[in-house]
């Protein structure tokens, strides 16, 4: 489900920046636990690619979420 308010902003894919898990919120999942991300370590955005453009700046390995977003997750 998306959401509307600060830091998800309406867009479609949350990135955990301190996990790099990636979430599709028009697939998400109880198990997902979003609401458990802190704020600073959510980066949103439109599409997946632009999350793993985002993850380049990271220090932690991209993964898709294993329960909302399956066709990405590497286990």
């Amino acid at each position: 489900m998306r959401r509307y308010n600060a830091p998800y902003n309406g867009l479609r894919f949350v990135l955990n920046k301190s996990t790099g898990e990636i979430h599709d919120l028009d697939n998400e999942k109880p198990q997902c636990q979003i609401d458990e991300i802190k704020p600073e370590h959510v980066y949103n955005c439109d599409s997946y690619s632009m999350a793993q453009v985002a993850r380049a700046f990271l220090s932690t390995k991209i993964n898709g979420c294993y329960y909302c977003n399956p066709s990405k997750d590497n286990g």
